[in-house]
């Protein structure tokens, strides 16, 4: 997930289960959801170059 902006996906996700009128439709995207929060831990920090994890001061300093 090297040039996806983890932020923006989540936003759109949001807004979909918001307007799905769907039951169906509402369970895949509030699984969406899920995985997408479970992709980086709470406290971690991607790096949107590399897609290189870690805590964000470490982050911004490697060299990609």
């Amino acid at each position: 997930m090297n040039d996806v902006d983890l932020d923006v996906v989540g936003t759109q996700l949001a807004q979909a289960y918001t307007r799905a009128l769907e039951p169906a439709a509402r369970e895949h995207i509030h699984a969406a959801l899920l995985e997408l929060d479970a992709e980086i831990p709470k406290g971690l920090a991607e790096y949107p170059s590399c897609g290189r994890v870690g805590l964000p001061e470490r982050v911004r300093e490697h060299d990609c």
